[in-house]
């Protein structure tokens, strides 16, 4: 038994160095592969535990068991024996039937650690105007051409006739029938009971759609008409929140929960606005797009007191190193985020004190654009630091549920609070063992001496002893 399975390893070991080769274009012959049934069970129980790793990954801090790796690679594996079959009988090559599958699951395994990549906290935003999610699809996409083409190609035998015609139908063949199947798998995998802490999203929803164009102009004129006008010797809150990735539910669900909690506490009810990009709310509330935040901050700046009145602005989304803020809905085309818009927008409207919390990953970034002294800004991370928490079934990032989750709940103090999240991150990463994501925050002196009178206001206002 123990021989067996030490001589098992040993092949496997062999195939993954060999298709290592193969997939970075190197010189393999079909001699340095290993092929077995056993070979290609092992093969694919490897790529399936790689695929569940990265569903593990996407799904942030509270991950379930997936059966999407199963199903994905199950497919894939089924359609790769039934082409290579097929090509087998149709070269009259018997050895194909196994040969091929083998030789592209020992290519794959590059492809799988590569998608790991793009899906790690920080690799998830853009990179010179590219969504790397998206780059990193069609480079995946690519380099599966190449892995089929070169396992083609070493595995048809050399010297029978119409080599390159056999080589080129083969890959096609792959190519076309592999994606083509897992495709055609997905009404029944999404006909799956998802787990019930995920909201099902509308496998069907379109950003594009006439009927979204058409009512999204109403959204978010009625969503800004609604804003009430500031009170005269009040100091009012307004709330303005903006979930700008459309991919993963948890930036949503995070502008949500803070909304909820400033109309509840903090008095910004008839005073809040949220931007989203979702599927789940594109017929309810505005785009998160730069051009919707601009004409809503506009807005806002022309009905408060620009000397008394603040305004809270939470941007939640995925953040890149050159300290941009993913604004994705697709297939729609949007301009992304930087600080040095977002500070023109907030001059140009006239608003003067400013609370900014930029939850995403190199948020420290967006402090030194925006930072004067009427203006107290929180980043979830350092500028050259990631944040934690996103993911397609995660319910909130770590910074959006520490401080909006749990120390703003019971703490008045702004400045307090962001410690106590601060404090309640670092504990949660020392305990998963991520580097540190360092939250920043700056105050300025201006905003420092007024931030005691305002949360003395909304304090007295929410026990009833001031209007």
């Amino acid at each position: 038994m123990i021989p067996a399975l030490k001589q098992l390893g040993i092949d496997l070991w062999r195939n993954l160095a060999s298709g290592l080769r193969l997939a970075f274009v190197r010189p393999v012959s079909p001699l340095s592969f290993r092929v077995s049934v056993r070979q290609l069970i092992v093969l694919g129980v490897l790529n399936v535990l790689i695929g569940a790793m990265i569903d593990y990954v996407r799904a942030g801090p509270d991950p379930v068991l997936s059966m999407h790796a199963i199903v994905y690679e199950g497919f894939n594996i089924a359609v790769l024996l039934l082409v290579s079959a097929a090509l087998s009988a149709a070269f009259r090559q018997p050895h194909l039937k196994l040969a091929l599958p083998v030789l592209v699951l020992a290519g794959q395994p590059v492809l799988g650690l590569l998608d790991l990549i793009f899906t790690l906290p920080g690799n998830q935003g853009g990179l010179f105007g590219i969504s790397m999610r998206w780059l990193g699809f069609w480079l995946s996409v690519a380099w599966f051409a190449l892995v089929c083409w070169r396992a083609t190609t070493t595995a048809l035998m050399p010297r029978q006739p119409y080599f390159w015609p056999r080589a080129f139908v083969g890959t096609a063949l792959l190519l076309v029938l592999v994606p083509l199947a897992i495709w055609g798998a997905q009404p029944w995998f999404h006909a799956l009971p998802p787990p019930q802490s995920q909201p099902e999203i509308a496998q069907s929803a379109n950003p594009a759609a006439e009927e979204v164009l058409i009512k999204q102009p109403q959204l978010l004129y009625a969503a800004v008409s609604d804003l009430e006008d500031e009170r005269p010797g009040v100091t009012d809150l307004y709330f303005v929140g903006f979930a700008s990735y459309a991919g993963e539910n948890v930036f949503r669900k995070d502008i949500e929960v803070a909304r909820e909690l400033f109309d509840s506490r903090f008095d910004t009810e008839g005073r809040s606005i949220v931007l989203i990009n979702n599927p789940q709310t594109m017929l309810d509330d505005p785009f998160a797009t730069v051009s919707n935040l601009r004409a809503t901050l506009s807005e806002i700046g022309d009905i408060i007191d620009p000397d008394q009145d603040v305004v809270m602005l939470y941007l939640s989304s995925h953040g890149s190193r050159d300290h941009k803020l993913s604004v994705e809905f697709p297939p729609l085309l949007l301009e992304q985020l930087t600080p040095d818009e977002l500070k023109e927008m907030l001059d140009s409207a006239g608003i003067k004190w400013r609370i900014i919390v930029v939850s995403a990953c190199y948020s420290g970034g967006f402090i030194d654009p925006l930072k004067d002294e009427y203006t107290l800004i929180m980043t979830a991370s350092a500028a050259d630091r990631t944040s934690f928490g996103c993911g397609s079934e995660s319910d909130a990032t770590y910074f959006g549920d520490a401080l909006f989750g749990h120390a703003l709940r019971v703490e008045d103090s702004f400045v307090k609070a962001f410690e106590q999240a601060k404090a309640r991150i670092a504990e949660r990463e020392q305990a998963e063992h991520v580097s540190p994501s360092e939250p920043q925050l700056f105050v300025g002196d201006a905003m420092a001496t007024k931030l005691p009178s305002l949360e003395a206001g909304l304090r007295a206002r929410r026990s009833g002893d001031a209007i």
